[in-house]
């Protein structure tokens, strides 16, 4: 691996940690704080950003633990 791709595994590893640490907030109605929100919400548009133009993102979230997490966001109100 270069730098390049350690750097952008290292990006993604953090965006996915913090998308798990916020999305208890976020699938829990009576937890809702949008405050709370605002975290998840850039998280997951950085990654969304990172992987359109990146199979290779792709890839790692999709097989990354944490995707079925983003699924059931992608299905909350």
């Amino acid at each position: 691996m270069n730098l390049v791709s350690h750097l952008a595994y290292f990006v993604m590893q953090t965006l996915l940690k913090l998308v798990s640490d916020c999305s208890a907030v976020a699938l829990n109605p009576s937890k809702k704080e949008t405050a709370s929100e605002s975290p998840l919400k850039i998280a997951l548009f950085s990654l969304a950003k990172m992987c359109s133009n990146h199979q290779i993102c792709r890839q790692f979230v999709k097989s990354s633990e944490l995707f079925p997490v983003i699924a059931r966001l992608k299905h909350s109100p």
